[in-house]
């Protein structure tokens, strides 16, 4: 997603648009964290009635809505405790710590990697749950919270979905190693 959006230049201290590369990626990577972080509650609600073989306590809103709208709450928190802790974390640094953190994320490929799938799915969730909401179809909530939920674990989804199709890539590190390769080759070797 950063990289098709801004350019990536050979040096740290000629990235342009720092501020607003760092900014991008804490609020993206905040909304999933929240969203993963929201999904606790109902999950473990569900988990702990299920082990001690008690009927579930009557809840006004089916179990999928529960999980779409903690969910939501959750992408929301994470996003704005993301937003504060990256200022804290950043508050009166230099603009070259700026530019050199947002050159290394613009540089990863597994992290823009994760970045499209996790876009990726956080735009057709968005999409799906909001026009099903808005048909009526819906999970009986109101359109901008099924939007914001169906983003929600649209997002999460993509997550998922790069970590399961990323495995090769640790396999191809794997073997790496283990001819004296890689990341971890010492220097005799290389």
């Amino acid at each position: 997603m950063l990289p098709q959006l801004f350019q990536h230049p050979a040096y740290a201290e000629d990235q342009p648009s720092a501020y607003t590369i760092l900014t991008l990626h804490c609020l993206h990577r905040g909304f999933t964290a929240g969203a993963i972080l929201g999904l606790a509650s109902p999950l473990a609600r569900s988990a702990i009635t299920t082990i001690l073989r008690r009927p579930s306590l009557a809840t006004p809103l089916p179990w999928t809505t529960r999980l779409v709208s903690s969910a939501a709450t959750g992408s929301l928190g994470g996003t704005a405790f993301l937003a504060v802790a990256m200022m804290a974390r950043m508050w009166g640094r230099e603009e070259i710590e700026w530019q050199d953190r947002s050159w290394r994320i613009l540089a990863n490929p597994t992290q823009n990697r994760e970045d499209d799938w996790s876009a990726g799915g956080l735009i057709i969730g968005a999409l799906a749950l909001g026009l099903t909401s808005r048909r009526g179809a819906g999970l009986g909530l109101p359109l901008g919270r099924a939007s914001l939920g169906g983003a929600a674990v649209g997002s999460i989804l993509g997550t998922v979905g790069h970590v399961l199709t990323s495995s090769r890539s640790v396999d191809d590190v794997e073997k790496k190693v283990v001819a004296g390769e890689g990341p971890l080759a010492s220097k005799e070797t290389r």
